[in-house]
C-alpha cells in the first residue's frame, strides 16, 4: 500500500519550531530585563536660581541635600559652547555672583559632583 498524503508531520514540526522560537525570545526578553536593569543614581539636589533685574543677572546658590558633593557649580553665559564666558560660583550655600547681560540669553548651570558626575542645575533663556 503506498500512502500519498506527505503533508501528514509538516504541521507537527512547524508547531515545534514555533514553540521552540517563542521560549527563546521570551527568554532572550528575560535575560535582558534581569542583567540590563540598574535602579538610576539618586536626583542630585542642589538649588542655584538665576534671577535677571534689567541687565543685571544675579546667580544665588540655595545649597540642598547634595551640597557636601559639590566639587565646582560652573555658570554659563550664552550656553555652554566654547568661546561663551563662563565663571565658578561659589559652593556654598548663600554663595552670589551678579553679572551683565545686555539681552536675552541662555544661562546654564552645571554642578559637578564627587565621583565627577556633572548634573545640570539650570537650563533657560533669561
Amino acid at each position: 500500500m503506498e500512502c500519498t498524503d506527505t503533508e501528514d508531520g509538516i504541521s507537527e514540526v512547524v508547531g515545534t519550531l514555533l514553540v521552540v522560537a517563542l521560549v527563546v525570545a521570551f527568554a532572550a526578553v528575560a535575560i535582558s530585563m534581569i542583567s540590563g536593569t540598574e535602579m538610576p543614581d539618586e536626583p542630585k539636589t542642589v538649588v542655584v536660581t538665576v534671577i535677571r533685574s534689567g541687565d543685571t543677572v544675579t546667580f544665588t546658590n540655595h545649597g540642598g541635600m547634595n551640597m557636601d558633593r559639590v566639587s565646582e557649580i560652573r555658570c554659563w553665559i550664552g550656553g555652554v559652547e566654547s568661546g561663551n564666558e563662563n565663571f565658578t560660583l561659589e559652593a556654598r550655600v548663600g554663595a552670589t555672583r551678579t553679572y551683565t547681560v545686555e539681552e536675552m540669553t541662555r544661562i546654564v548651570v552645571i554642578g559637578k559632583f564627587a565621583g565627577n558626575e556633572s548634573w545640570i542645575l539650570f537650563d533657560e533663556m533669561v
